[in-house]
């Protein structure tokens, strides 16, 4: 038996749900597509939504596996306790907030998949927020109008409807779309990053932010994970890398080793550490004549801001 209700995830109107099993129901919505859903996590998120994930990511990653996949996501309780829960279940990449790059290559996909000729315009409204992982309209638009200055769409100004942005692809669009590594990516920074405590939130909302404002690719080298040993993997990254982010909370060694590598090859490094740490005076001897940006969990937005700045005053 299906029912009309609003959506659980993005409130949209006329949301279809209809049981799926035992313990589990579907939903059909405007928005954010075809989806699964325990009964916890129903429950849960009808009642008042768990801090994480950002709904707006969420609605993104159900959208995006049924309409590229034609699979639906399973929505259970795990996924509200971290970045890596919520990963798991995922079948598409889901980018971080600033991830402007990989929202941009969903929504020319997007356009793509709907176009029935090279030269279809394809209209935007708000249930299209989902296909770029968008959190409001304004987000929706810059990242057209960013698309626009590459030079890849183009808007359609002479079908112009209310609450509609209606856009095509370029030739240089199509031709991007059909040979991805060409214009890809962004310059890697490695972070050498080893956290005890909360250690996707401070990737995802301090460090990965940071990098992807400045325009870098940034991958996580945790000391952790290799037993102590530094890998072959480990020397190959850092020699990729345009730079590297060394982070010395825990006085973690792989950061003083892959921050001495670097500097042994030339390449920038650029120090943090948590501000507890730094007022404790924990920090090794040689590095206190380095600049380091401290860090709070409180306050990683900020944090976030102050490293992005650092990077591009230095490598411009």
């Amino acid at each position: 038996m299906s029912t009309t209700q609003p959506c659980l995830i993005c409130k949209a109107p006329n949301t279809t749900r209809s049981g799926a099993g035992a313990s589990t129901v579907e939903f059909h919505c405007p928005r954010c597509g075809r989806y699964l859903i325990q009964n916890l996590a129903e429950v849960q998120l009808a009642n008042a939504h768990p801090q994480f994930p950002p709904l707006h990511l969420l609605s993104g990653l159900c959208r995006n596996m049924w309409d590229a996949l034609g699979e639906k996501a399973l929505i259970t309780v795990d996924i509200f306790k971290s970045w890596a829960e919520f990963d798991k279940i995922a079948k598409v990449a889901i980018p971080r907030d600033t991830d402007i790059v990989t929202k941009c290559e969903y929504l020319m996909k997007h356009i793509r998949r709907k176009s029935k000729s090279l030269a279809d315009a394809i209209g935007f409204t708000p249930n299209e927020l989902a296909v770029g992982f968008c959190a409001s309209k304004n987000e929706l638009l810059f990242c057209l109008r960013y698309l626009a200055e590459k030079g890849w769409v183009e808007e359609d100004a002479t079908r112009k409807q209310p609450n509609t942005f209606t856009y095509r692809l370029t030739p240089a669009g199509w031709w991007a779309l059909n040979n991805p590594d060409a214009e890809r990516t962004a310059p890697l920074a490695v972070v050498a990053l080893s956290l005890e405590k909360d250690p996707d939130a401070v990737w995802t909302g301090g460090f990965a932010a940071a990098l992807t404002t400045a325009g870098l690719t940034p991958s996580k080298l945790d000391f952790k994970d290799a037993a102590g040993k530094v890998t072959d993997e480990t020397l190959v990254e850092l020699r990729r890398a345009a730079c590297v982010v060394a982070d010395l909370t825990g006085q973690n060694p792989g950061a003083y080793f892959q921050a001495a590598f670097a500097l042994g090859l030339r390449k920038p490094v650029f120090w943090t550490c948590e501000a507890s740490e730094i007022s404790d005076k924990r920090l090794h001897l040689d590095t206190r004549q380095q600049v380091i940006t401290p860090w709070t969990r409180d306050k990683l937005p900020e944090f976030a801001h102050r490293l992005a700045a650092r990077i591009m005053a230095t490598m411009g």
